[in-house]
């Protein structure tokens, strides 16, 4: 979390912050663009950032590995950077795409906090100690909060305006896909082993209704 935010307060700095007045090894690296996008698109990254800390230090019942750890600090750390970066210094205006891309921005970080709250409250019920959550819209896909993130890194990608940025949010799929969700898969099934096994039978992985 603390590499995560300091790389956003760094993109910030280059965005917001005349490149008179930056320190002289920053100057080549300001961000230079239409103001408004800029906002937009610093408003998405500090939203995310506010997301990650509560779904880390307040919803997330189990460890995380150090490896998966690391992944994650890094690869986040790397894509926000280069949204600020590649999409700040656009000098394009705000327009509708952008609005539709705000909009699968919001869509996804609520597919994932909406799910990661349902569950929190869930399992904090004395009588649902020990079972797994398979309600709400972890019904229709079992990892549907790591879904919520390809969504709504889908349309802060969009928001650049560089399709090329579509680029990340297909990296941390692939890695969902093959090493995140199998990690946790067998965590799973090894705590809860039969109840596991039946929603994993009845439950599409990661992408309701496809896979």
């Amino acid at each position: 979390m603390t590499a995560i935010s300091l790389v956003t307060l760094l993109a910030g700095h280059l965005m917001f912050n005349d490149a008179h007045d930056l320190a002289f090894w920053l100057k080549s690296h300001a961000i230079n663009g239409d103001f408004p996008r800029q906002v937009f698109l610093m408003f998405c990254l500090w939203l995310y950032v506010l997301r990650l800390g509560v779904t880390v230090f307040v919803f997330l019942k189990r460890k995380m590995e150090w490896s998966e750890m690391l992944i994650v600090t890094c690869l986040m750390s790397f894509a926000l950077f280069f949204f600020a970066k590649v999409g700040g210094s656009s000098n394009k205006p705000v327009g509708i795409l952008d609005y539709l891309s705000f909009c699968l921005y919001l869509l996804g970080s609520w597919l994932n906090t909406y799910s990661e709250y349902t569950r929190y409250v869930w399992k904090n019920q004395k009588e649902n100690k020990g079972y797994l959550y398979t309600q709400g819209l972890f019904k229709y896909s079992m990892h549907i909060n790591y879904f919520g993130d390809i969504v709504l890194f889908t349309g802060l990608a969009l928001l650049t305006l560089h399709f090329s940025m579509l680029f990340i949010p297909f990296v941390m799929a692939m890695n969902f896909i093959f090493f995140i969700i199998p990690r946790l898969d067998n965590y799973l099934s090894a705590k809860y082993d039969k109840e596991f096994e039946e929603y994993a039978g009845r439950t599409k992985k990661f992408i309701p209704g496809i896979y």
